[in-house]
């Protein structure tokens, strides 16, 4: 017997190691340590300013997963809730405390299990998982709930076939070397180096990019591109400010009318990013019919020396057409010609209604084209001169004329904005097949004149589509205080069914919810199906503390992918607004002075007191803009020393005279 002892051990510690080392096989097998739910496994997409997101380059196995919290109620799914804190595991996991039961909900929900099945609906057992492409890196990794190198900062500026470049810098570290990953169609492409040093007058030392025939742009197809900012001594990225962005197999001209006017005849400036060296075709229309054909190759230094074109030979000037003399209103348009397919495309600051000398009116609708998804192409149109009435929009996909649609749907912020005189102004058309088909298409939406005129092509029109797999989350957020965190967020992946979204307090992700409260006026805007997509959330008490705190909300992407950056705002900070916006560097080159307006909000008094985006602001209570003192960022300055509801007056020019106006200040709530 004692001769078998020692055998005996011998086998026993054999199993017993064995056990240890096949741990992880059969360890998963045992009730409560069932496999990650598919939340658990995507990746961190949140953190950051306002458009921005941050992170690091790292290898995909080492990325941080995303902190979960449990759900609200459905019972209280329509309440006001405040929405539970999350605790982030160890070592940057971000890990959630539920994390243990999760994986058994993935099993038995396949809503859950992250393989494209939507909630509710259930894959067939013999179904193979979808091969999955390349997925793009978090926008922002974080260790134990908080932003890695959140202090990187910069702008993905030209994305063209022809060139990548931009700037980027560290706020904390203004000399440190930063690098720039570029990805392609969520694969990683190049690092570039910040190489050129330059003093940025708003954002101070900066370090520029670029690169000539990008890799991977050179096959006439749509990408998507990324940026991200890195440092190689530190962990921690950050997707660059106007990242992502699409590149079209073809860029469609741009420019602007500037003037038409009898003194300076139709004139203004156009160029085509695809070949800026050779001259574009404008076409000149009055009234809808084409009254001329001029090249945009008339020399203006103004247009390089303010880097407002590529070159200074790409004007354009038409004389003062006779036809115009007959003291009747007139439309004028110019439409500038593509190189490469012939498209007309509508420049800025046309159509331009001349002023009516006869006394017959015929104002031009207006409108937009906002969304263009797998999902639905939707958008707004109205005429002045048929208040009440549906604007006909006709959709032309690839130069052909798809369909007509009414834009009488219901959108209650041209409304609640004062935009137009009632809500039933928005459009909304399912996204047809023939854009389905992996081919890249080009979209345009008109708004027909009432009475008959000229048609006006809708603000976002054209646009260059490609199916997309996974559509990118939208929403709005736009309000801040210690009482409610105020929004929407949608997943068309999703349909009716709430997305997910993470709320970041001073850069650390304090909970992640669904946007799921009743907001009845997202209903036939083409945005969300159902009202359960609104955010009403109450912040926790910690933001009570009388000082300022920087809230950022993500919109969560379903299944897979980065995250929406949805803004910041700062509670226990508001901002007083004009309801207009401006810059320092003049776009119109035919005024020295002043502050160019690059845009105005409809929700404001400016809107109403027809301020235009192009106008040029000359005076503000009596200072003169745009000098040594009223620079852009002075005069924003000068607008945190009044107060809400304040009156000031206003001097403008635009299109070669002067007009002045009262304006009633506004607010943000949360800045």
């Amino acid at each position: 017997m004692k001769r078998l002892l020692l055998p005996l051990l011998l086998v026993a510690l054999g199993l017993g190691v064995a056990a240890t080392l096949t741990r992880q096989s059969w360890l998963p097998l045992m009730p409560g340590f069932g496999g990650e739910s598919a939340s658990e496994r995507s990746r961190v997409a949140a953190g950051g300013k306002e458009e921005e997101d941050s992170g690091t380059p790292s290898e995909a196995g080492n990325q941080p997963r995303v902190v979960t919290s449990a759900d609200p109620s459905k019972a209280d799914a329509g309440k006001p809730m405040e929405a539970q804190p999350v605790k982030a595991g160890p070592e940057g996991t971000g890990k959630g405390t539920n994390g243990a039961n999760s994986g058994n909900q993935a099993k038995n929900d396949p809503s859950k299990a992250g393989q494209g099945a939507k909630p509710g609906e259930t894959k067939p057992a013999e179904t193979k998982p979808k091969k999955k492409g390349p997925e793009p890196p978090p926008a922002v990794e974080t260790q134990e709930g908080k932003q890695l190198n959140a202090t990187l900062d910069g702008y993905l500026l030209t994305c063209t076939p022809a060139k990548i470049d931009g700037f980027a810098f560290d706020a904390e570290e203004r000399e440190a070397e930063v690098h720039v990953s570029i990805f392609i169609d969520e694969a990683k492409a190049f690092d570039l180096k910040c190489e050129t040093r330059e003093q940025h007058k708003d954002h101070g030392i900066i370090w520029r990019f670029a690169k000539e025939l990008p890799d991977g742009l050179q096959d006439n197809e749509q990408h998507r591109v990324r940026a991200y900012a890195f440092r190689k001594d530190k962990p921690g990225r950050k997707e660059l400010r106007w990242s992502p962005r699409d590149v079209k197999l073809n860029s469609f001209p741009t420019g602007k009318l500037e003037e038409a006017s009898p003194d300076k005849g139709i004139s203004g400036y156009a160029w085509d990013p695809d070949d800026a060296k050779t001259p574009v075709l404008v076409r000149v229309k009055i009234d809808g019919e084409p009254i001329a054909e001029i090249k945009a190759s008339v020399k203006n230094e103004l247009l390089l020396k303010r880097k407002i074109a590529p070159n200074d030979v790409c004007a354009f000037k038409l004389d003062w057409p006779a036809v115009l003399d007959d003291g009747r209103e007139h439309t004028v348009q110019t439409l500038a010609v593509d190189l490469a397919t012939g498209t007309e495309v509508e420049l800025p600051g046309s159509p331009r209604v001349i002023e009516d000398r006869g006394g017959v009116a015929n104002k031009a609708p207006i409108g937009a084209f906002d969304i263009c998804n797998k999902v639905v192409l939707a958008g707004w149109a109205w005429d002045e001169d048929a208040p009440s009435s549906a604007v006909q929009v006709e959709i032309w996909i690839d130069d052909l004329l798809f369909t007509t649609v009414a834009a009488s749907s219901k959108r209650d912020g041209l409304a609640w904005s004062k935009v137009t005189p009632d809500p039933n102004h928005g459009w909304t058309l399912t996204t047809p097949g023939t854009l389905l088909d992996d081919k890249t298409h080009t979209i345009r939406a008109y708004a027909l004149n009432t009475p008959a005129g000229v048609k006006v092509e809708l603000q976002g029109s054209p646009r260059t589509y490609r199916k997309e797999e996974n559509s990118a989350p939208m929403g709005s957020y736009w309000h801040a205080d210690e009482q409610w965190l105020r929004g929407w967020a949608a997943d068309p992946d999703l349909g009716t069914e709430p997305c997910d979204i993470e709320i970041y307090i001073d850069g650390k992700l304090w909970t992640r919810v669904k946007a799921d409260a009743p907001d009845n006026s997202l209903v036939g805007t083409g945005y969300a199906p159902n009202p359960e997509h609104g955010i009403r959330i109450m912040p926790p008490d910690s933001v009570r503390d009388g000082k300022t705190h920087e809230v950022t909300i993500y919109a969560v992407n379903y299944p897979e992918g980065p995250a929406t950056n949805l803004g910041t705002r700062t509670i226990g900070k508001n901002s007083i607004i004009a309801g207009f916006w401006v810059q320092d560097k003049l776009v119109d080159t035919r005024i020295e002075k002043g502050l160019y307006v690059t845009s105005v909000s409809p929700w404001f008094d400016a809107y109403h007191k027809d301020v235009k985006v192009g106008d040029v602001m000359i005076e503000y209570d009596g200072k003169i803009a745009g000098e040594a003192e009223t620079t852009a960022a002075k005069f924003y300055e000068w607008l945190q020393t009044k107060k809400k509801d304040d009156i000031v007056h206003f001097k403008f020019w635009r299109n070669g005279s002067y007009y002045e106006c009262d304006i009633k200040l506004g607010q943000t709530i949360g800045s």
